[in-house]
């Protein structure tokens, strides 16, 4: 007989493991999923073994966040990540191309150490406590995986570079890498495994045509009614350009190939009146006694008084030059 205590036990706790995750925590995966990501790829030297433990670790959080404080979320989350099995050693198709060929030589405990610090963006107290290290235990991890000059001493130049490609990896993930990220957090909140996203499309309409083959119809009515246009604008131009009915042609070719000329236009001639007297010139008229400047026309000064500007100009500057000579003249003297 099966204790109905017991019973309500089990069913409660199945409820709660299968709730909606508050929006806290939600919002907690949403900020670790891609860095996560970029780590376990990273890490294992494969994006889908990495995508594997990172579902792995999101799942563990999930179980657990709940009996822990908000401040301790970070260095639990990191912890359950670093502690996978895909993580702890080189997957069987490791791969460090590019920028990050100097992750190769590094052992994995201390490729995890130092990309908590790039990948993860982890203090180093918080990087150490993730992986349960001391402080110079930490820092010796690091330096062994820091990038190494030829001659084996630390190099600087390649450290930034590392950090760079990882930074720059981080921004630029593809945009089903995202959709893969962002499936793995929904399972993780819900507590089960969601189907991939293209089973969910909504199936076609027995008999309806396919959203892509609804084109081609219509592509075919643009290029004929291009066509038709075309062919429009063509007889429009040919029509405009060929002679009208009132103009006169050539005369057809004879037998032999010779084309007559056509006749010639017949020519109006009219002749002109006979000249008349020619008019009297304007400056031999007299003025009419009318003409309000009759007075003026008739004065035989009235041009010299229209020039008497320019001639007291020039009355004044012949005088002007000859005062200069004349006292030069008297200065000789």
């Amino acid at each position: 007989m099966i204790d109905a205590s017991a019973t309500g036990s089990t069913m409660a706790s199945s409820d709660s493991s299968s709730s909606p995750a508050p929006a806290a925590l939600a919002a907690f995966l949403r900020g670790c999923e891609r860095r996560g990501a970029v780590f376990a790829e990273l890490q294992c030297g494969d994006a889908e073994r990495g995508d594997v433990a990172l579902a792995a670790a999101l799942r563990a959080f999930r179980a657990k966040a709940a009996a822990l404080p908000m401040a301790d979320w970070p260095v639990r989350f990191w912890s359950l990540l670093a502690a996978t099995p895909q993580l702890r050693a080189d997957g069987p198709n490791a791969r460090w191309p590019g920028d990050f060929s100097a992750l190769a030589s590094s052992a994995p405990a201390d490729r995890s150490a130092l990309l908590l610090r790039l990948a993860g963006g982890l203090q180093e107290a918080e990087a150490a406590g993730v992986l349960g290290l001391e402080g110079a235990a930490y820092r010796d991890a690091l330096a062994r995986a820091c990038p190494r000059d030829t001659l084996g001493h630390p190099d600087a130049a390649g450290w930034r570079t590392l950090a760079e490609a990882i930074q720059q990896h981080l921004r630029e993930l593809p945009a089903d890498r995202l959709a893969t990220l962002a499936r793995l957090r929904e399972e993780a909140l819900a507590g089960i495994r969601l189907p991939p996203r293209e089973a969910t499309a909504i199936p076609a309409v027995a008999g309806e045509t396919p959203r892509r083959g609804r084109w081609v119809p219509m592509a075919v009515v643009v290029v004929l009614l291009v066509a038709l246009a075309a062919a429009a604008a063509f007889w429009w131009w040919r029509s405009s350009s060929l002679p009208s009915a009132t103009t006169q042609v050539a005369a057809p070719a004879d037998d032999d190939g010779v084309q007559a000329l056509p006749p010639d236009p017949v020519i109006t001639v009219d002749e002109l009146p006979p000249a008349g007297s020619p008019a009297t010139h304007a400056d031999t008229a007299a003025p009419s006694a009318s003409d309000p400047d009759a007075a003026l026309l008739a004065d035989v000064d009235e041009p010299r008084a229209r020039e008497a500007d320019f001639l007291a100009w020039y009355v004044a500057t012949g005088s002007a030059a000859q005062a200069p000579a004349a006292e030069v003249a008297h200065a000789d003297r």
